[in-house]
């Protein structure tokens, strides 16, 4: 295959996943069940008609799975190595700790414990965690569960100013070649800026996130720069 049809096939297809985005909106009340919108949101029943409960997340546990496993590389990678340096001049470290030597075991040691305990941390709330947004008149509640801990922040209507889509690409190589891949987070602007999703490979369902919530508040929905 040429070059030329790799490129009018790839563009083939980024039309039709652009084609098949969900529509932004809440489906009309009176559902019992959980209406799945994408991969990653499901619109859960609600008897008050002027409030929407949105679950995002992993939408089944072979998903949750994947993606716990794609962050155990990513901790493998990034704190593998430096760990890997840092335990094997770990003697240096108390022969010579105020020298060179000594100042790049200990930073290796810290870099590799700090990116173990992030990519663990992530690990954690891809397979247990779970995020919703509650929509009403009065503003977006935000509750993050964690097995048996939960948090619960509320932002006032009046304070939310637009959201944001911001996309950042991560670039990787290999002996087959190299590449990129995309990872989205929505902000709401308001006061402050608020991370609503973070670390989240499908744009359509950003996307649509962001897009409802923007028309449901009456405020900008834009795309960072």
């Amino acid at each position: 295959m040429s070059f030329c049809s790799i490129v009018c096939h790839e563009k083939n297809k980024q039309r039709k996943f652009a084609m098949s985005d969900p529509a932004p909106g809440f489906p009309t009340h009176g559902f019992d069940s959980p209406q799945n919108i994408t991969g990653f949101i499901q619109i859960l029943p609600c008897a008050e008609t002027d409030k929407h409960i949105i679950y995002y997340g992993p939408q089944d546990v072979s998903t949750r799975i994947v993606t716990g496993i794609i962050f155990s590389v990513f901790a493998g990678v990034f704190s593998g190595v430096p760990l890997y340096f840092g335990i094997r001049g770990w003697s240096k470290l108390f022969e010579r700790p105020m020298d060179e030597t000594g100042y790049l075991v200990g930073g290796a040691l810290l870099i590799g414990i700090a990116m173990l305990l992030y990519f663990g941390r992530e690990i954690l709330w891809t397979l247990f965690g779970k995020t919703f947004f509650v929509a009403s008149k009065q503003g977006l509640e935000i509750r993050k569960e964690f097995l048996f801990l939960s948090t619960q922040k509320t932002i006032d209507c009046r304070d939310i100013k637009s959201f944001v889509l911001h996309r950042k690409r991560v670039s990787s190589s290999s002996k087959s070649g190299s590449g990129s891949s995309s990872w989205y987070t929505l902000w709401v602007i308001g006061r402050k800026k608020i991370t609503l999703t973070s670390k989240t490979p499908g744009r359509e369902s950003v996307v649509w996130l962001g897009e409802t919530l923007s028309d449901w508040f009456g405020v900008p929905f834009e795309s960072s720069r």
